[in-house]
């Protein structure tokens, strides 16, 4: 289970949202009732790309400590 502020990364393309597998961004919010997230994805500058909600089958959490070892 993901936690509000887990850096996650896009599992499959949502052309729908112009989202796509790979894209980056970290979770801002958690529903409760379901395993839905509102994650804010960026660009490449940092820049808010898209907000949506996403359901957990589609996110990976991201570890960044191995990125600062």
């Amino acid at each position: 289970m993901l936690k509000e502020h887990d850096v996650v990364a896009l599992t499959e393309d949502r052309p729908a949202d112009g989202l796509h597998k790979g894209d980056v961004g970290a979770v801002v919010h958690c529903y409760q009732a379901v395993e839905m997230y509102e994650v804010e994805f960026i660009d490449e500058r940092g820049h808010t790309k898209r907000i949506a909600s996403i359901p957990a089958p589609q996110l990976m959490r991201l570890n960044l400590l191995s990125l600062t070892a």
